[in-house]
């Protein structure tokens, strides 16, 4: 398999080369705000047999170092 890598500034040049050709045959540019999405909010896990606030550590293991 044959990889060619090229340089940051061979893309741009080559990016901006097309950019050029497609604005020449009449090729429109239209720029979109993007909607944020909403994040994503940390919510434990509850089961009924598990403690709450373990933070991460197997069910039954002590938080506290002895």
């Amino acid at each position: 398999m044959n990889v060619v890598y090229k340089s940051k500034s061979q893309l741009r040049e080559e990016t901006s080369d097309a950019l050029q050709q497609f604005l020449a045959r009449g090729g429109q540019i239209e720029i979109v705000k993007s909607r944020k999405a909403p994040k994503m909010k940390m919510r434990g896990k509850t089961t009924r047999t598990a403690s709450t606030g373990t933070s991460g550590f197997a069910v039954g293991f002590p938080t506290k170092s002895l």
